[in-house]
């Protein structure tokens, strides 16, 4: 059989993929992730007993809009690398914008707060703790990432890596907010922010040897 009566034979019956294919299976992947980091988070942790009470407050909103951003950011991110050559373009300077917010946000508070209290603004009571939650939290939801990453075409694997983590980072911060009792802009900007980059470097530093095809 000749070379082009094979390819054909072969491409005869294909229908075109569907346009949601990726964003699809992305979802499910990050999806299914979550729902285990939350249980994760509610049997290993808990939720805040005063989660009624910390809602009221705006700076349960900055935590909680800061890490959802972030996400999102990272989500459509995830997106564009998980199909070939894709790249993150003009989301790179997204992602910037809610850390400029929340960093801006802390820089102003610290400047004018006593000396005496910045500390325990920046370190609050769970500092050396709060990023290494935030990983553990985030491992299944990057398990999701690379498995939906795993059944489509990223190119750029350490990219790929790198935002898979990134993603399952921030969504990870964001599922441990409903846990975390710190309140503190300068708080949730460096150690909210470690933690999700944490994950991200590490996904990086995994993605080519996950990744592969």
């Amino acid at each position: 059989m000749k070379t082009d009566d094979l390819i054909e034979r072969l491409s005869t019956d294909l229908e075109p993929a569907s346009p949601w294919w990726v964003t699809r299976r992305i979802l499910i992947g990050l999806g299914a992730g979550a729902f285990f980091s939350a249980l994760l988070m509610i049997f290993w942790l808990g939720v805040r007993p005063d989660l009624m009470d910390a809602m009221t407050g705006t700076m349960f909103w900055v935590k909680f809009g800061y890490t959802l951003a972030c996400s999102a950011v990272l989500v459509a991110a995830l997106i564009r690398v998980a199909r070939p050559g894709g790249a993150m373009g003009s989301l790179a300077w997204a992602l910037a914008a809610p850390f400029a917010l929340v960093g801006g946000m802390a820089l102003w508070r610290l400047a004018s707060a006593e000396p005496v209290i910045r500390h325990g603004m920046l370190m609050g009571d769970s500092a050396e703790v709060c990023p290494w939650r935030i990983a553990v939290l985030s491992i299944p939801i990057f398990a999701g990432a690379v498995w939906a990453l795993r059944g489509l075409a990223p190119t750029r694997l350490v990219l790929s890596g790198f935002v898979a983590g990134g993603c399952a980072g921030a969504m990870g911060a964001w599922i441990y907010a409903f846990h975390c009792n710190e309140s503190a802009a300068a708080f949730v900007a460096l150690w909210y922010t470690a933690g999700m980059a944490v994950v991200a470097l590490l996904g990086a530093l995994a993605g080519r040897k996950l990744l592969r095809w």
